[in-house]
Order: C-alpha cells, then sequence, then structure tokens
C-alpha cells in the first residue's frame, strides 16, 4: 500500500512539473523579446501589474493593503497578504525583474501544490488509478464547450464571452496560468473540505473521535485559506455549514450516526476558528475604513447569463447524475456532501453580492468527481468517456496559443516601451515613496509596479470614482483648462509629479514645461516628469 502511494506520489509530481513548464513556456518567450519590457502577464495585465505593486509596497516595509490607486486617504486591511509577504522577504531595493520572476516561482509553487490537492481530493471519491489521473487532467487543464461558440463563429453570447476565456474560478487552468493566490487558497479548500469529510469517516471507527493532531491542522488550513483568499474560506465554511444542518434535518427524521454528527460538528468548529478571526477583522477593516467600502462597492465580479453556465458544465451533467445516484448508494456520507454543493451552486452563483462568480470556486472539482464515478470498474479505456473528456481540452488550448501569440506580438499592455519602463525607473530614484502622481489611466496602471508611489487612476475596482476621474483627467491635458482649475486638482489631490508621456499626449496638447509652476526632473525625450514646485499653491 504505502509502495502504491508512494508511486501515485511521484506521477503527481511528474505530472505538476510538466504542467509548471508549459504554462512556463509562453512566459519564458515573452521574456526573451528584445525591444520592449515585459510586464510579467500575458492575459489579465491591469491585475498583474496590481499584484507586483502589492508585492513591491510589501518590499517597502508595508504590511497591510493600500491601494496605490487612489489618492484617497486609507486606513490598511490585511488582505492580498501572499504578495505582500513575498515583497516583505525581498526587501526595498528589489526591482521590477525581479519581482515578476518571484511572482512566478509563487505561481509555479501554487500549481504543485494544487496538483496534489485535486489528486487528493478526487482520490478521496475514485479508486480507480487511471481515473484519478484522468481527473487530475481534467481539473487542471480542462474547461466547458466555449470553444463551440468560436468554432461556429459565435464570439459573444447574451452579453457575455464564454466562461472559459475570462473566469478562473469557473475551470482550473486560467488560474493556474495567472493567478497564484486563488489556486493556493483553492488548494486549501480541497484539503480543507476532505478534513471535514474524513471527520466523519473516522467517526465510524470505534473511538469516534478525531485525533488531536487532525484538529489543529484542520485549523491551519482554513485560516491560510482565509488569509489566501477570504471569500473562497467563506464559501467552503458556507458549504460544510449547509452540509451540515442537513444532517441534523435527517438526524431528526431518522437515527443517523451520533458518532458521525459530533466529529462532523467538531471539525466545523475547528474550520471556523481558523475563518472567524479574520471574517471579523475584515468586517471591521470595512467598517472604519471608507476607500475600502467604495473599493467593494465596485469591486463587481457578477456571474453572466445562467446559458453561460449551462454551456461551461451542461456536458458533465447527465454523467454527474448519475454518478451522483452511484455515490448515493455506495457512500452516502460523501454523496450527501457533493449533493449539497450541487444543489446550493445555483444559488451561490446568484447570490446578491457583488462577488458572485467568485462563488463557482471548486465546483468544477466536485462535478469532475461526480462524472468520473460512474466509470469506477471501467476506468478511462471507455469510448464514452474518452469522446466526452475531449471535448474538455480545446478552451484551454485556445488560451494557450492566444498567450503564446500575446507573447510574440510584443505590444501594449502585455509589453511597455522601454522608455517608459525607464521613466518610471528614474521616477522612483527621484520621489518619495507614496507621493501621488498625475497620468493617464494607461500609465498609472503601469507605474505603481515600478515604483512604490500612487496614482490618482489606474485599476478599475481599486480606482475609487473612476469615471469622474477619468473626464478630469482628460480635461486637465487640453489646453482650454486654466491653471487656476488645474492648480485646484493638483492640490485637491495631494500630487507630486506630472508624468507627460504618449499616453498622456494623446489625452490633449497641453505643455508641462510651459508652466512655471512645474520644474523638470526626468527628460528622457518623449518620456517626461515634472515636479509641482513648493511654493505652486501660495
Amino acid at each position: 500500500m504505502r509502495k502504491r502511494l508512494g508511486s501515485e506520489r511521484t506521477w503527481v509530481l511528474f505530472f505538476a512539473i510538466f504542467l509548471a513548464l508549459v504554462t512556463a513556456f509562453p512566459y519564458l518567450v515573452a521574456a526573451s523579446q528584445s525591444g520592449a519590457e515585459f510586464t510579467g502577464f500575458l492575459i489579465g495585465v491591469e491585475d498583474g501589474n496590481s499584484y507586483i505593486a502589492k508585492m513591491l509596497a510589501g518590499a517597502q516595509g508595508d504590511w497591510l493593503f493600500r491601494s496605490p490607486y487612489s489618492a484617497m486617504e486609507q486606513g490598511g486591511a490585511l488582505i492580498y497578504l501572499p504578495y505582500v509577504l513575498l515583497g516583505r522577504l525581498l526587501g526595498p531595493g528589489v526591482q521590477h525583474a525581479t519581482l515578476v520572476l518571484i511572482f512566478h516561482i509563487f505561481r509555479v509553487f501554487s500549481v504543485i501544490i494544487i496538483c496534489f490537492a485535486v489528486y487528493d481530493f478526487v482520490a478521496f471519491f475514485i479508486r480507480d488509478l487511471k481515473l484519478r489521473r484522468l481527473g487530475l487532467a481534467l481539473v487542471t487543464l480542462g474547461s466547458g464547450l466555449g470553444w463551440a461558440l468560436l468554432f461556429v463563429g459565435i464570439s459573444s453570447l447574451a452579453g457575455s464571452i464564454p466562461l472559459d476565456f475570462y473566469s478562473p474560478e469557473t475551470f482550473g487552468f486560467l488560474a493556474i496560468f495567472s493567478l497564484p493566490h486563488l489556486v493556493l487558497a483553492r488548494a486549501f479548500l480541497l484539503w480543507g473540505l476532505l478534513a471535514y469529510l474524513r471527520a466523519g469517516d473516522r467517526a465510524e471507527l470505534p473511538s469516534g473521535e478525531i485525533a488531536h493532531g487532525s484538529v489543529w491542522w484542520t485549523s491551519f488550513l482554513w485560516l491560510a485559506m482565509a488569509l489566501s483568499h477570504l471569500i473562497t474560506a467563506a464559501l467552503g465554511l458556507a458549504l460544510i455549514a449547509a452540509h451540515f444542518a442537513y444532517l441534523l434535518v435527517r438526524n431528526h427524521f431518522q437515527n443517523s450516526k451520533k458518532n458521525q454528527i459530533r466529529a462532523d460538528f467538531k471539525s466545523l468548529v475547528w474550520a471556523a476558528t481558523g475563518v472567524a478571526p479574520i471574517l471579523a477583522y475584515n468586517a471591521w477593516a470595512y467598517w472604519q475604513d471608507p476607500y475600502l467600502q467604495m473599493w467593494a462597492a465596485r469591486n463587481q465580479i457578477r456571474s453572466p447569463n445562467p446559458v453561460h453556465y449551462v454551456l461551461a458544465y451542461g456536458f458533465l451533467l447527465p454523467f454527474a447524475y448519475f454518478g451522483l445516484r452511484s455515490l448515493l448508494r455506495k457512500k452516502w456520507m460523501q454523496g450527501s456532501f457533493l449533493l449539497t454543493w450541487l444543489v446550493l451552486l445555483p444559488f451561490l452563483l446568484y447570490a446578491p453580492i457583488g462577488l458572485q462568480r467568485r462563488l463557482a470556486e471548486g465546483a468544477w472539482v466536485m462535478l469532475v468527481v461526480l462524472t468520473l464515478f460512474p466509470f469506477e470498474g471501467k476506468g478511462a479505456r471507455d469510448p464514452r468517456a474518452l469522446w466526452l473528456f475531449s471535448l474538455a481540452f480545446p478552451s484551454t488550448l485556445i488560451l494557450f496559443i492566444g498567450g503564446l501569440q500575446m507573447a510574440r506580438d510584443v505590444d501594449p499592455p502585455v509589453f511597455l516601451p522601454a522608455g517608459e519602463a525607464m521613466a518610471f525607473e528614474e521616477l522612483r530614484r527621484v520621489a518619495s515613496k507614496g507621493e501621488i502622481v498625475l497620468s493617464s489611466y494607461e500609465t498609472g496602471n503601469a507605474l505603481p509596479a515600478w515604483a512604490p508611489l500612487r496614482v490618482i487612476a489606474g485599476h478599475g475596482p481599486e480606482s475609487v470614482d473612476l469615471e469622474r476621474l477619468l473626464l478630469k483627467i482628460q480635461a486637465l491635458y487640453q489646453t482650454s483648462t486654466t491653471d487656476v482649475a488645474r492648480l485646484r486638482f493638483l492640490r485637491d489631490y495631494g500630487i507630486t509629479y506630472v508624468f507627460w508621456g504618449p499616453n498622456e499626449q494623446r489625452l490633449g496638447s497641453w505643455l508641462p514645461a510651459d508652466e512655471d509652476y512645474l520644474e523638470l526632473v526626468v527628460d528622457l525625450g518623449e518620456y517626461e516628469v515634472y515636479r509641482v514646485s513648493d511654493d505652486a499653491f501660495e
């Protein structure tokens, strides 16, 4: 048994390394390009720059998240901790290229971790070795039928592109390719749910108790999950709480195993002890910080029209139905948990909160397990399985080829002009941490990833009051704007530096060089930076 377990772990490790190398290849291609500066991201560049900015803030000594994409005063909060911690490990002198490298080392680490977590979760339900391996491949590389829409020439349906191409929580590959903190939280979620399920299994032993070490391990998993991505931990806690409530109701009408219910309750309590302090802290932080409240109001990640979830998951549902029936007969406890999750899923996806789409986290794993279960004893060699599972990979191939194309094109926003990156570095040298820079939105998104400075606007959710600010910024670069109005804006927003490059020149024909209250501090030809003089507002 130990020998088989060791060989399974070895196979998972090799698969994880393979997956890490495959997903790293487009980034290596991009990093090898010359003539421009690689941001470090092929998709989701705006968010990617914000993660590097959070790492840079940590490198400058911060423990709390304060967005560099707003001039609004902020109290700070203990969120995005993985990135802040990585920055603190690097220290204040770290350069952008090093931050990007560490980000991708973190991404590779998260790929390896999620492979083991997924395999453990699948193996808890599936005994067949080949099916376990297929399950890992489906979870990490599979997705829905979004590719079929593209195949027939439909790029958008019901107001949205297919989930395969923009929703990292709906499937596996997109998160693995770009968002390590979500992947890490997903791994903790799967292990946390396993701890709960195994507690019920252990209750069937004569002692009926959870081992002392396991309760601490459970609490640690949920704490780590909450610190990695709080909404994932809240979702997991809701799932096991709902399942425990179901067990209580069932026990009221049937004589269930009381030892099992007692063990599940203890596991739920220990999960809550890991999550509750972080939930309480965040509730307090959001309650007392107006910036966080405004950011939360802007941070809307809504679920698309239900037809997209039918397109994403529908081709698995017939097999999942038969898998669930079989699982409930053979392993009622485990089956009832997955049933609870499946029943709750539509309600979670359209819950009245701004982060609806995030509540699909982990559902793909659950559906893959249910889909594979009817094939137990038949294996992945069943012809139906081969045809069904082959449908799950084209979207991932499209994403991979698209990433490679982005790496080869050397175009914004994936790449920055070398002169712009140099201007950021020079500005970092002359400016002090936290000073505010006026720039275009495009410049504002990238700048905090190179220099520990703040901008007026540069990130959709984090730049509060964005629409109004963009209009004002555009007006500032117009020659028709009076000096009185321009100086009032600079003073009201505490602006210390004015950036002037191609992005800003497209906003208007105003020439900062003509203003006597601005002094040139960075001159790189088409990129200039001006400092607002100390007596500008006298």
